[in-house]
């Protein structure tokens, strides 16, 4: 197990970031699930000449949004040097077409819908994988997710076969639309950072209960925000620093 970090530490780590003046590789991914639904993501790794291989963060957004809504932890993890996979969730962003070209919504699902998230999340990581077999991407590498997409980084963690050193949560819940996380949290072995807001004592005590079921250790911080999931980001610009600074300590 990693030693934990204080706040103070993960903003001194931070301060040497390499800053990639060259430009950023950007793809746009488009993976249909085994349903037919049309999930699309966003890929992006440092123009960086010679170098073959990026170690590789995803990014899984809160319900109600969109992969364009993680405001600056994107520029701060492309700049530390890392790959960045945005997935927009099934029924939110641009993956909102099914098999028949029909416009759904996340509104519109069912728990049945919102039980295929993990596995739409593990068909992109792979189909990413596999197009970009000249660079190693998935070796190394690390999840954020947002409520929802905190509770999905979990349940595919547990799927997937090639796991990742970390998980950054940002107010995940014991349990929404149907994805009940802690069952699986307790089969993985890796440190988990969970953040929840200034006020929000409801997620504060959910993430004392899940901290029971972690098999590492599960590091909990509280931000200046008052607000929730991703849109803690917004309001607390601090935060893109710290995320960064965690995932530097694991992808080393």
């Amino acid at each position: 197990m990693k030693r934990v970090f204080t706040i103070l530490t993960l903003f001194l780590l931070f301060i040497n970031t390499a800053v990639y003046g060259a430009g950023v590789v950007k793809k746009e991914i488009s993976a249909p699930s085994a349903d037919g639904f049309n999930i699309k993501a966003s890929f992006m790794y440092p123009k960086v000449k010679g170098q073959k291989e990026f170690k590789t963060v995803v990014l899984l957004h809160s319900l109600g949004y969109s992969s364009q809504w993680w405001e600056n932890l994107p520029k701060e993890l492309l700049q530390a040097g890392y790959a960045v996979v945005m997935i927009d969730l099934r029924g939110h962003g641009r993956s909102v077409y099914n098999s028949s070209l029909t416009r759904v919504s996340w509104k519109s699902l069912t728990n049945s819908g919102y039980a295929k998230y993990p596995d739409d999340v593990v068909n992109v990581l792979n189909y990413i994988k596999n197009e970009n077999s000249k660079k190693v991407f998935f070796d190394n590498w690390a999840i954020v997710g947002a409520d929802i997409g905190a509770n999905t980084a979990i349940l595919a963690a547990d799927k997937i076969q090639y796991k990742p050193k970390t998980i950054v949560l940002l107010s995940p819940v014991v349990s929404t639309k149907g994805l009940y996380i802690p069952v699986k949290l307790a089969n993985l072995n890796m440190d988990i950072f969970s953040i929840s807001g200034t006020g929000d004592a409801s997620g504060q005590e959910t993430q004392e209960y899940l901290k029971k079921f972690a098999q590492a250790a599960f590091v909990t911080y509280t931000s200046e925000s008052r607000s929730t999931g991703m849109i803690m980001l917004k309001n607390d610009e601090s935060l893109a620093k710290i995320i960064t600074g965690w995932i530097r300590e694991y992808l080393n």
